[in-house]
């Protein structure tokens, strides 16, 4: 099997590994695996002729309303280029000064500030296109920008929403036990009910061949806050698939709601409706496509039959527990972005061809739901 986006590794390895151009260290000790972690990395040769050379500035133009303010206060001491200070505009003259202004897509309202020569401007988004703000295709913000920092794998600072590791020691289970502990079928956790994805008219269709409980904000209340994984792991434990629908069908957006399933102890079939791509991304034989139907009624008549054979059902479940899964916190997003846009400046890195925002954005392929 080959994953283009899924890292494979032994728990015995130390195994480095660029995102974009973020330097992570992911370590894997025994039957756990730790949330990826930006660390110093052993100061290489460019780094240490550049890092008292000159400080480069990295600005925000606004900050984010869903970003802390003091998530921005980072001093790039776990990057690999250290030579760069973070801050957010406070004036016209400030911002012109800096090397690099970054833009979250919501924050594209109001005047457009003035350019500075050799200034790069970087657009950040990891919603799909289709929640993505359009600001930018207005003709104030065309050709104004030089780089992306997105979850799609050709952007300019590629961060994806999660990754999986391959363990080769996994935790001894009563496979049969946990199967005998099913009691329901499907669950479904989510907080948009009007998803453009319409899974939301999905779901009510499945729901008339197979039972699917909903929770968060569209349903039910669960044992914890929703968006919590205690909600999920306690879901896990008497239901026999989950729900993983996206709410854009794009390629490369696969989000938590994915790699969440592959954490230890999360003994439950994900029913994945989202990237077209998604074979390249999740390992084959630990989830269940619904783009491999030609409707809701066949994929619920499907997980029926899944749902009642023992050794079909546990064969997902093992073939799953050979990977676990770490997610991304919003800190350290924050701090893969701000380090590889410093070290970009400090490579000299340039695009092969001038970035036209509006292409870029949509030409990556996003499905129109036509099986509902």
């Amino acid at each position: 099997m080959h994953f283009s986006r899924t890292t494979v590794m032994y728990y015995e390895l130390l195994t480095l590994m660029s995102i974009g151009t973020g330097i992570l260290f992911i370590t894997c000790y025994l039957h756990n695996i730790f949330p990826i972690q930006l660390v110093n990395t052993k100061s290489t040769g460019i780094a240490d002729k550049n890092i008292y050379k000159k400080i480069y500035s990295i600005t925000w133009n606004k900050r984010p309303s869903v970003i802390p303010t003091g998530l921005l206060k980072y001093k790039f001491r776990k990057c690999e280029f250290r030579n760069c200070k973070i801050g957010v505009a406070s004036d016209k003259i400030s911002l012109g000064k800096s090397d690099v202004v970054l833009f979250y897509h919501t924050s594209l309202n109001g005047k457009v500030p003035t350019k500075s020569s050799n200034q790069k401007w970087v657009f950040i988004s990891v919603e799909s296109k289709a929640y993505t703000n359009k600001n930018f295709k207005k003709k104030e913000w065309v050709n104004k920008f030089d780089w992306v920092f997105s979850y799609r794998t050709d952007a300019d600072i590629y961060f994806p929403y999660g990754l999986l590791a391959r363990t080769k020691i996994q935790t001894e289970k009563n496979y049969t036990n946990i199967f005998l502990q099913k009691t329901k079928n499907v669950a479904w956790v989510v907080s948009n009910c009007n998803a453009v994805s319409k899974r939301n008219k999905y779901i009510k269709e499945m729901n008339k061949t197979i039972d699917v409980d909903v929770f968060g904000r569209c349903g039910k209340s669960c044992s914890s806050p929703w968006n919590d994984d205690s909600c999920f792991n306690d879901l896990s434990k008497v239901y026999k698939f989950y729900l993983a629908f996206e709410n854009s069908l794009c390629e490369d957006y696969v989000t938590e709601k994915a790699y969440r399933f592959y954490q230890d102890g999360f003994d439950i079939i994900p029913v994945y409706r989202g990237a077209p791509n998604i074979r390249n991304i999740l390992p084959e034989g630990t989830f269940i496509s619904s783009l491999d139907f030609t409707s809701p009624k066949e994929l619920a008549l499907h997980l029926k039959h899944v749902g009642s054979n023992e050794s079909l059902y546990t064969s997902y479940l093992k073939a799953k527990d050979q990977f676990l899964s770490s997610s991304y916190s919003q800190q350290e997003m924050l701090q893969s972005l701000h380090c590889s846009v410093c070290e970009k400046l400090n490579t000299g890195y340039k695009r092969s061809t001038k970035l036209n925002l509006t292409h870029w954005i949509f030409e990556k392929k996003c499905l129109i739901p036509t099986d509902i």
